[in-house]
This record gives C-alpha cells, structure tokens and sequence, in this order.
C-alpha cells in the first residue's frame, strides 16, 4: 500500500514514455485504488541552477523520505499502475515527507 509523501526508488517511465536508463527517486501525490502519481525529485548536489526554475521546487525538509537535499520536478507528475509502482524500493521504510512540506509542494505543483 503506498501513501501521499512517500519516497520511491526504481525505474518509472517519464512523462514521454521514456524508461530511465538508472534508477531515479519519485515522490508519490497521488494514490488511488489502481494508480499512483508520482513526480521525480533530484539532489541538489551539482544542480543547484536548476533550482531557479519556475517548475523545481527545493524540498527543505527532504528526510525522511529522501537522504540527500533534493528538490521535486513539479512540471513530471507521470501515473502508473500500483503493480508497476510495486517493482520500486519505498525509501525510509515508508516514512513519509513532512506533511506542511508535502502541502507546500502540492499547492505549487497545481500552479504549473
């Protein structure tokens, strides 16, 4: 069962259909009875440029779930099947994101 702030880790297509070629982490916006929303979230190491854009959005209180300090690809939200998502690791055990965390970006998230 997957829960709205929860951390995954695996290989979920993008958004064109694309599969990554690595691993990437996602954060789940969404769950449903047979589909969960996504959207991918990168650390900041090496990428802090990209945090001037309008569709980025720093996670400041990234742990749990996410390890390194990171930030959430607003503009990548992508649906799959809970079977799919079931082939990714939850990261934390489950722990989710800060919920006043979590709130922040899903508000942002429905201005993009």
């Amino acid at each position: 069962m997957f829960l709205i702030g929860q951390g995954l880790y695996g290989k979920i297509r993008f958004a064109d259909g694309e599969l990554p070629k690595y691993d990437r982490t996602y954060l789940v916006v969404e769950v449903s009875t047979d589909k969960i929303g996504v959207m991918n979230v990168s650390s900041v190491s090496g990428k802090v440029h990209k945090l001037l854009f309008p569709t980025n959005k720093l996670i400041n209180k990234h742990y749990p779930p996410f390890l390194k300090k990171s930030f959430v690809k607003l503009d990548s939200l992508v649906y799959v099947t809970i079977a799919e998502a079931s082939k990714a690791l939850v990261l934390e055990s489950g722990k989710p994101l800060d919920q006043a965390e979590l709130n922040s970006i899903l508000k942002t998230a429905e201005g993009v």
